[in-house]
C-alpha cells in the first residue's frame, strides 16, 4: 500500500495537483516565544521512485519495480535524502538570526506528525525543526522519452515543545519544466548519479529560499 501511495503521489506531482497552505510565523513571534534552543528530527530516508518507460508500461508491477529500481540507485550510489542538508541548513540560518543553539537532546528518530508525541522525545529542546521529503523520484517527459526530469518534494514543521503544537509550516516542490538541458537516462546516473545528486542538491536550495521567506520570516 505505502508503494501504491507513493506513485499516486508522484503523479500528483506530475499534474501539478499537490498544494500545501503555508502557515508562517513572524520574527515578532519567533522572539515572543523566547525560546534558546532548536532540536532537529531524524527520519527514515523514503522510498525513491525511478519512473522509465518501460517499468511504467506495467502498471502496479511497474510501481514495484520503480521504487526497487530507485531505491537501489540511491543505496548504490549514496543518494542523501536531501531533507537532512536542508534542515542543517535552516538550523544554521536560525541560529545566525535569532540565536537559537543546537538542542542538547540526544539524537531521536521520529515517525510521528502529532504535536504531542514529538514534543514528548525532545523534553529538553523549545522548538524542534522537522524536514520531511515527501517525494524525490525523476520521470521521463510525457513528449520526450529519452530525457528526464528530477522531481522533488518536502515539508518543513516547527513544533512548540511546550505548548505541543505547531508554530510554522510549509512546503515546496520542484518539478522541471521540459527544456534542451534535461538530462538522458545514462547521464543522469552516471559518475555515481552525479547529475541526480546536482538535480535534488539545486531542489534543496530552491527549497532552503522559500523555507526561509514564506515559513521562517528570514
Amino acid at each position: 500500500m505505502k508503494k501504491v501511495v507513493l506513485l499516486v503521489g508522484l503523479f500528483a506531482m506530475l499534474s501539478g495537483c499537490v498544494s500545501t497552505k503555508n502557515i508562517q510565523i513572524s520574527a515578532a513571534d519567533i522572539k515572543q516565544l523566547n525560546p534558546n534552543n532548536v532540536a532537529l528530527t531524524i527520519r527514515d530516508k523514503p522510498d525513491f521512485a525511478a519512473m522509465t518507460a518501460g517499468k511504467a508500461m506495467f502498471a502496479m508491477l511497474g510501481a514495484a519495480a520503480m521504487i526497487a529500481a530507485g531505491n537501489d540507485l540511491v543505496n548504490e550510489n549514496d543518494v542523501e535524502d536531501p531533507a537532512r542538508y536542508i534542515q542543517a541548513e535552516l538550523a544554521k540560518v536560525l541560529n545566525t538570526t535569532y540565536g537559537f543553539e543546537l538542542s542538547q537532546d540526544p539524537v531521536v528518530k521520529v515517525n510521528t506528525d502529532k504535536p504531542a508525541k514529538i514534543a514528548a522525545l525532545f523534553p529538553e529542546s523549545d522548538l524542534v525543526l522537522d524536514v520531511e521529503t515527501i517525494n524525490w523520484s525523476f520521470a521521463y517527459f510525457p513528449t520526450d522519452w529519452d530525457n528526464y526530469r528530477v522531481i522533488y518534494s518536502v515539508k518543513l514543521r516547527l513544533f512548540n515543545t511546550k505548548t505541543k503544537s505547531i508554530v510554522a509550516e510549509g512546503f515546496c516542490a520542484r518539478v522541471p519544466e521540459e527544456d534542451a538541458t534535461a538530462p538522458s537516462y545514462a547521464e543522469l546516473v552516471a559518475n555515481k548519479a552525479n547529475r541526480l545528486k546536482q538535480e535534488l542538491k539545486i531542489a534543496a536550495d530552491q527549497c532552503i529560499g522559500e523555507f526561509k521567506s514564506k515559513v521562517l520570516s528570514i
